[in-house]
């Protein structure tokens, strides 16, 4: 069918169902008509990031002037209508790159939703505000990094749609002040400071922000009581994440009550898993990092959470498993735990992930989780020193296995003779002295069908292992190395490797949608 003859309108319509990112380009090269069609309307490019940095490779070694330079022909040319902007790693005390800022907000000032800067210095408040005052759309807002607080008598506009602030500018509560107060319908509400001279009081001006949020992040090094938090109302949170250095207080969860994710780093103690699981039962994600080793008499309470799909827990060494039921729970992590716990995996029915680190787990033990936890696809195994390929050999056990991660397990050479699983697509080595290239032939060679490997410091292997590796594993989607070499020359035409080092940390090949470590 010739598309020429379509109505306009109905060309529109076909070329918006491609949803993919790929397809698109490749479809807006027909034509300058499909390009605007395709990347012109703040709908087609709303799952765009447009990020700017000015960070030079060191693959053209271009200075930073040069780099803007090159920014601004690009965007004079661009007649695309971004949603999402990001600058990256920019000092803006360079007149340049604050020139750019402006063009690039005033270009796009009709269609940007969202804007993020992203451990930036050198802006100051009066030229931040002045931008946001162009930008009668936005909705998301994030800040990571240094702003001057100058004394410019600069006017603090609304931001009437703004739902989502992050803010992470240092500890000049100035400068947290500005901002919710000019947020009438902030929903989520993110805020880190350093040293911790910022708190709640602060930034969410009491009662009369925080009962309309929906999500709060709050991280900080500073210690607090019960007062700071007394006026505080949360009945609308459905979550909370919350780190502080010093302890919780259980009034504070008693209002909490519709919190479905909550994740908690501070001193906790038994009153405060007592109070949450009194009244926030409508929990599905729950995360208690305790900042102290501590023994809990009332862990076993937590069987009240009937909803909860997701558990991680980290510093409460010893806790009884006894009396537990968690028919929902999908993900379960655990971090330095004392006492023997694979009995307890019988009743996880639904279990779908698995995460140990920091514990004496023995081959014993490892053998029991494979036979206990069958219905695992994702294992990952962290500083478990007293694992070996003896215990391995049982992963067989978990038939629906597709994901393994091994951090700092020093499986041997001849790991792969152990990996029999038939379902299994991706695996991630971290820090491995004795992986070679004997390792690789034989994972490609009993795992054909994997789609995604990742070798991190793995330093016995040879560039040529890696090159043949790349040979016999035609369905690997992503294959990821973090080594000290140098691209091998006959990959550097691949598109589906990442290669990274010291002195790429970014990687040298590029990727649509690359693979995230962890």
């Amino acid at each position: 069918m010739d598309l020429d003859v379509l109505p306009p309108e109905l060309t529109w319509n076909i070329l918006e169902n491609l949803t993919d990112l790929k397809d698109r380009k490749n479809a807006s090269l027909v034509c300058k008509a499909w390009n605007r069609m395709l990347f012109n309307s703040s709908k087609s490019l709303r799952n765009v990031r447009v990020r700017f940095c000015l960070r030079p490779t060191a693959l053209d070694g271009l200075e930073p002037n040069e780099i803007l330079d090159r920014m601004f022909e690009v965007m004079f040319r661009s007649k695309r209508n971004y949603v999402t902007v990001e600058f990256f790693h920019i000092n803006f005390e360079r007149l340049l790159a604050r020139d750019f800022l402006f063009f690039v907000v005033q270009l796009c000032c009709d269609t940007i939703e969202c804007v993020r800067f992203t451990n930036c210095y050198g802006l100051k408040r009066s030229e931040l505000w002045q931008l946001l005052s162009l930008l009668g759309n936005l909705r998301e807002l994030v800040v990571s990094g240094g702003i001057k607080y100058d004394e410019l008598d600069q006017e603090v506009v609304k931001l009437p749609l703004l739902e989502k602030l992050t803010l992470d500018i240092g500890d000049d509560c100035r400068l947290y002040r500005d901002f919710p107060s000019q947020a009438p319908n902030l929903k989520c509400f993110s805020v880190r400071t350093i040293y911790g001279c910022a708190d709640l009081r602060d930034v969410t001006i009491t009662r009369s922000f925080s009962h309309q949020l929906n999500s709060l992040s709050f991280s900080t090094n500073r210690s607090y009581n019960y007062s700071e938090f007394s006026e505080m109302n949360f009945t609308n949170l459905t979550k909370l994440d919350l780190k502080v250095s010093g302890s919780l207080w259980p009034q504070l969860f008693k209002q909490t009550k519709l919190i479905q994710s909550l994740k908690l780093e501070a001193n906790i103690n038994d009153d405060i898993i007592a109070t949450i699981c009194t009244t926030c039962t409508k929990i599905k994600t729950l995360t208690l990092f305790c900042s102290n080793l501590i023994e809990s008499i009332k862990f076993n309470m937590l069987t009240r959470l009937e909803n909860l799909e997701q558990l991680s827990v980290r510093g409460i060494h010893k806790f009884s498993w006894r009396h537990i039921s968690f028919p929902k729970l999908k993900s379960l992590h655990l971090d330095n735990v004392g006492n023997d716990f694979t009995n307890f995996l019988k009743d996880l029915k639904a279990l779908e992930s698995l995460e140990i680190h920091d514990t004496k787990l023995r081959n014993e033990q490892l053998i029991k989780i494979t036979l206990n936890a069958p219905t695992v696809r994702r294992l990952e195994l962290a500083f478990c020193t007293k694992i070996s390929d003896k215990g391995f050999k049982h992963l067989s056990d978990m038939v629906g296995l597709e994901e393994l991660r091994l951090w700092a397990i020093q499986v041997s050479k001849t790991i792969d003779e152990r990996l029999l699983c038939p379902r299994l697509r991706k695996i991630i080595l971290y820090f491995n002295d004795n992986i070679e290239d004997c390792t690789l032939e034989g994972l490609a060679k009993r795992i054909p069908q994997l789609q995604q490997l990742v070798l991190y410091d793995c330093y016995r292997m040879s560039p040529q292992g890696v090159v043949k590796l790349r040979q016999v594993l035609p369905n690997c989607h992503v294959l990821e190395l973090y080594r000290g070499d140098e691209l091998p020359p006959v990959l550097s035409g691949e598109t589906q490797i990442y290669y990274r080092n010291a002195e790429y940390p970014n990687g040298v090949l590029k990727q649509e949608l690359p693979f995230q470590w962890f």
